[in-house]
């Protein structure tokens, strides 16, 4: 009767069928793969009770002008922070024109609201000048929008959509003291309340 072949097995082979094994039996694309590649899309940093990270940047004043806004000029206010993807969309106008109908209100407790996005400055110039011909010619954003060209302060304030290149919709509250005390991030399809933000200032200064 024919005996077979007997292979030794040595350290060496046992690897190489592992190795072996394991490139047959492997899936392609797993679960692990796919949430760190979701990860490096969006990264997102846990930055409440933290230094708000430093900015100056172009943007459209309150006047309607262009100039710069620096985070370190609102030293000694509240400051809500508002991030969206970017102009034209009609629950981004609704949402900067509901703040600044409210703008004295915010100002009342010691409180300023800047917007910001990755559209230029001149974008963002552009849009408020359509915002207004459709309203008779009379100005219906009252507050700061920063250009964020550079992805830099949303990156930095960790809200940034790496994929999209656009900032995520995002509401931050700045204190006095330049820490950020709260941190909402929503789907775009959200609005945000004018009311619940005033409210959640109000609760920071008592």
């Amino acid at each position: 009767m024919a005996i077979g072949k007997v292979t030794k097995r040595t350290p060496d082979n046992l690897a190489e069928g592992t190795a072996k094994r394991t490139r047959v039996t492997a899936p392609e694309d797993t679960t692990v793969e796919m949430l760190k590649r979701s990860a490096a899309d969006s990264p997102h940093t846990y930055i409440v009770g933290r230094t708000a990270p430093a900015f100056d940047a172009p943007a459209v004043l309150a006047d309607g002008q262009i100039g710069r806004v620096s985070l370190a000029d609102f030293c000694g206010r509240f400051v809500v922070l508002l991030f969206y993807p970017g102009d034209c969309a009609g629950m981004e106008a609704r949402d900067l024109v509901e703040f600044s109908d409210r703008c004295d209100e915010f100002d009342a407790v010691g409180c300023s609201v800047i917007a910001c996005s990755t559209d230029s400055e001149y974008a963002h110039y552009n849009w408020r000048q359509q915002l207004e011909r459709t309203n008779r010619g009379e100005a219906v954003i009252h507050l700061p929008v920063v250009s964020d060209r550079t992805r830099r302060i949303s990156r930095a304030f960790g809200v940034l959509n790496e994929h999209e290149g656009q900032a995520v919709r995002a509401m931050l509250i700045i204190d006095p003291m330049q820490q950020i005390r709260v941190e909402i991030i929503g789907d775009t399809s959200m609005s945000r309340s004018v009311d619940e933000t005033l409210m959640l200032v109000q609760a920071l200064t008592i």
